[in-house]
């Protein structure tokens, strides 16, 4: 009977197998590798996207930060204009006020007397001025009490002149107004006035001398 060895085919099968388990191996480590670096150069990508959106965003809120910047600049000069177009305009709409109470306190001032002084503080008036005599003064707060741009008149004093010793130093024609006495009147801000808003640049108008005489 004939003998058949069969153990180096069995040695060629397990060697066979064990190779093709090594190159399974290798095949799989060689994919995991290749899955990690694909993930890793992914997940890279999306980073640098990433960033470079976060500095887009950075940068649009810069500029956003400096338009919004100028547009509170512009807002705050645009105010500063319409606070002066509306001081203008008050101005202006209140100018006839001054001119009537200027006019008023010229209408209604005795020949007898004359202004030196016309200020206002508030809504209330201080005339100052030269007057023939207390009745002259009397006169004036009556034609004050009259008016409508007026009311309150009140007279604080009344001084009179003092006769001068030395009649050598007068003029040679003496004036009558050498002779008046010195009075102040307080008045207030008539009805009119306080309707129309009277214009409150009438107290640097009215703080110096006003030359209203008759």
């Amino acid at each position: 009977m004939a003998k058949i060895n069969l153990l180096p085919w069995r040695d060629e099968l397990r060697e066979q197998r064990k190779k093709q388990f090594v190159a399974f191996c290798v095949g799989v480590a060689a994919l995991g590798v290749a899955s990690v670096f694909s993930g890793w150069m992914y997940f890279d990508h999306k980073l640098n996207d990433q960033e470079q959106a976060n500095q887009l965003i950075v940068s649009t809120n810069q500029n956003l930060d400096t338009q919004l910047k100028a547009l509170d600049g512009l807002q705050e000069r645009r105010n500063a204009i319409i606070e002066r177009m509306k001081l203008i305009q008050g101005l202006q709409g209140q100018r006839p006020v001054t001119v009537r109470l200027v006019d008023e306190l010229v209408r209604v001032t005795p020949p007898t007397m004359y202004i030196t002084k016309f200020s206002r503080t508030g809504d209330k008036f201080s005339i100052e001025g030269k007057a023939e005599s207390p009745n002259t003064v009397a006169e004036l707060l009556r034609n004050l009490e009259a008016s409508p741009w007026y009311r309150n008149a009140f007279m604080n004093s009344f001084l009179a002149a003092e006769e001068k010793k030395d009649k050598t130093a007068s003029s040679l024609v003496p004036r009558v107004e050498e002779n008046y006495g010195s009075f102040v009147v307080t008045v207030d801000l008539g009805e009119i006035g306080t309707t129309e808003q009277a214009d409150p640049a009438l107290e640097a108008v009215a703080s110096g001398t006003v030359g209203v005489a008759k």
